[in-house]
């Protein structure tokens, strides 16, 4: 079975460089592919003095109910005669100081999760730009406490994505015939948790990869385990593998970064890890400064789809090592028709039962990969969190990856022959 690749949400990228609003911010022993910086010709032209008025609302956040935010906006192309701020979705706030670039409030305390957005409307004599950008007011799920769902870390110092960037993110984007090129410095364009913290002692940093994705993939009839899943539509990779291990009392346990054993921290009273640093993204930074997720990147689907009124439909998240396309979190009830609404994809992985016969011991609970073992048509995905069907970008269908709130989170495997420029796991 083969699919071509669409180009439609990257095409009008292809062989240019892009400057994206990010910051970065671990625990994977990987080596990243490290290239050159670009060479300075493929910098985009400095245009504050165009004339042109623009305006940049800033990163979208999110919070816990109660917390005091902050909005940081920018003006390009001369000084503006007058900003204003308005909130367009949501529980309404009070927001103080809306006629300057940097407003603030207080997220409600409404006991449920929601979605605020704002815009902010800059004016210079007879020009006028706005811009939007979204506050996530995250409250966990009750109940959430059987082994399958993402681990709570929100009471965990760091773990909110309030953090502006320091740095600007680079992105080059190349079609080279069989593949594409993806080339960044690492850093995501969109908030982030702060770091170092007290589960990830790392700094983020500028870290250049080169990328390849196969623009022909083609389904095999074997799986291959990877560690390095796929990159983001903005070069940012997706890991498997944390650096931590259990060894003793027989064999090796891998740690997961994400799960709810590790969050609840209950294993036998015993365990020295109970958080890995992931922030609000699942995401947290290697020794090298590289920032990379390990599960939904929260802030990325409010950016891509998600707002006040929910995802409208399917995300497209980026490409996995083979060349499918992924989604975030949902999927189309009926994998062959785009009109029978969407729904939260869930994997097919569960937990074991009963107890750990060798190493750390215990009640498999999740805290390591070995707890976990695939159950066909537990769930709606395969074992590599992968399905046929159609999407917005493949209309007549195509295989296609999740990223799921519910164990593996990130697909472990895919169906394809991966590009080598991805770390294929060897166990």
């Amino acid at each position: 079975m083969t699919a071509v690749r669409s180009h439609a949400l990257v095409a009008a990228l292809l062989a240019t460089t892009l400057l994206l609003n990010a910051c970065g911010g671990g625990g994977s022993s990987s080596a990243p592919v490290v290239a050159d910086p670009p060479p300075a010709s493929t910098a985009p032209p400095d245009d504050s003095d165009d004339g042109d008025i623009g305006v940049d609302a800033g990163y979208g956040r999110i919070v816990l109910p109660g917390a005091s935010v902050s909005l940081s906006a920018s003006v390009t192309g001369g000084d503006a005669d007058t900003v204003s701020w308005s909130q367009s979705g949501g529980t309404g706030v009070t927001l103080q100081d809306d006629d300057t670039l940097t407003p603030s409030f207080n997220a409600p305390e409404t006991g449920r999760r929601e979605t605020l957005a704002f815009e902010i409307t800059a004016t210079d004599g007879g020009t006028t730009a706005t811009d939007g950008v979204l506050v996530e007011i995250w409250v966990p799920d009750p109940g959430d406490d059987d082994g399958t769902q993402l681990g709570d870390f929100s009471t965990r110092s760091g773990w909110t994505c309030d953090q502006d960037p320091t740095q600007m993110a680079e992105l080059t984007i190349r079609d080279l015939g069989d593949v594409t090129e993806y080339y960044s410095n690492g850093l995501p364009p969109h908030g982030i948790g702060t770091f170092p913290n007290d589960g990830n002692p790392n700094t983020v940093g500028i870290v250049y990869e080169t990328w390849h994705i196969p623009n022909n993939p083609v389904r095999t009839s074997a799986a291959t385990t990877m560690a390095t899943f796929g990159i983001t539509l903005d070069g940012l990779k997706l890991e498997r593998d944390t650096a931590e291990r259990y060894s003793g009392g027989g064999g090796t346990w891998s740690y997961e970064a994400i799960t709810p054993g590790i969050a609840r921290g209950d294993f036998g009273g015993t365990r020295d890890l109970t958080w890995l640093g992931t922030d609000c993204n699942n995401a947290h930074v290697q020794p090298t400064g590289s920032y990379h997720y390990h599960g939904l990147p929260e802030t990325l689907i409010n950016k891509l789809g998600e707002g006040p009124g929910g995802a409208t439909d399917m995300i497209l998240g980026g490409y996995a090592a083979d060349g499918f396309p992924f989604y975030l979190r949902y999927g189309y009830s009926d994998p062959d028709d785009a009109s029978s609404g969407l729904m939260a994809m869930q994997g097919s992985w569960v937990l074991r039962s009963g107890t750990r016969p060798s190493g750390p011991g215990g009640v498999y609970d999740g805290t390591f990969r070995e707890d976990w073992e695939f159950v066909e048509g537990a769930g709606h995905l395969d074992q590599c969190n992968g399905r046929h069907g159609v999407t917005p970008e493949h209309p007549g269908g195509t295989y296609h990856y999740y990223l799921t709130d519910d164990y593996p989170y990130i697909p472990r495997c895919v169906f394809g022959t991966p590009d080598p420029s991805f770390r294929v796991r060897r166990d």
